[in-house]
């Protein structure tokens, strides 16, 4: 998250042509600052808060793992047989499902043995599963109560859930703050900036995965990391190219 604004921050002047914008999971705080809607501090306050609010939320054993190579129908009999649920919806059939640690285990040992890949993910908190209802309301409250700016004109704002363009920022505190608690569809982002016309992707990072899922999704487009670039000059540079 704050690599992710300190990188913008170093690259928002050359960002001068409208922009769409968006974020996976936690990411979704950065994009709002990056569009303009709070400042950087802000979001990094409304971060804490939003995990405090989880990890409350949340309970000791919660767990996150993944599944990739099995129909929908497979996925869901698995799901309900081990009462456990879908988190984000990826490209290429890869599914990150949450529930209690044991029950996420158990999907995923018997997914392997249907022929899937299969893994848990090192995160402990089951977020965008009804595990973490309990934290909607006073997320909503506080992202309600924060120092709401409009999305500038030099950028679209998507809902990193389901790729919805963001017109009313306050109408939508509601629905980011429900997100925690609802399954995110990051392939209908992606087919959500295809179809705005984006022609090429920059992930923030830190990392790379991103840009390896929208490259895995629209192979012609080109897809880059900032984290690719030795430097920030160099970034700035390859920007300024454009």
């Amino acid at each position: 998250m704050t690599s992710t604004l300190a990188t913008h921050a170093c690259i928002a002047d050359l960002l001068t042509e409208q922009t769409p914008v968006t974020g996976y999971s936690v990411g979704k705080m950065a994009a709002w600052s990056i569009a303009g809607v709070w400042t950087a501090d802000e979001a990094l306050r409304l971060t804490d808060v939003r995990a405090g609010l989880m990890q409350d939320a949340a309970g000791p054993d919660g767990r996150f793992g993944y599944v990739r190579g099995l129909d929908l129908s497979t996925v869901e009999r698995l799901l309900e047989r081990y009462h456990c649920e879908v988190a984000i919806r990826n490209p290429d059939g890869l599914v990150v499902i949450g529930g209690a640690e044991q029950d996420v285990t158990n999907l995923c040992d018997e997914a392997a043995r249907e022929g899937a890949r299969t893994g848990l993910l090192a995160v402990r908190i089951a977020s965008h599963t009804t595990r973490l209802a309990p934290a909607c309301k006073p997320l909503q409250r506080a992202l309600a109560a924060s120092r709401l700016g409009t999305v500038v004109s030099q950028r679209l704002l998507l809902a990193g859930g389901d790729g919805e363009r963001i017109f009313s920022v306050a109408a939508a505190t509601t629905k980011l703050a429900k997100q925690v608690a609802r399954p995110v569809d990051w392939s209908a982002t992606l087919e959500a900036l295809a179809e705005l016309g984006v022609t090429e992707v920059l992930d923030l990072g830190p990392g790379h995965a991103l840009a390896e899922m929208m490259q895995a999704f629209r192979p012609s487009m080109p897809c880059y990391s900032a984290d690719g670039f030795h430097s920030i000059d160099g970034l700035r540079k390859w920007i300024a190219s454009k």
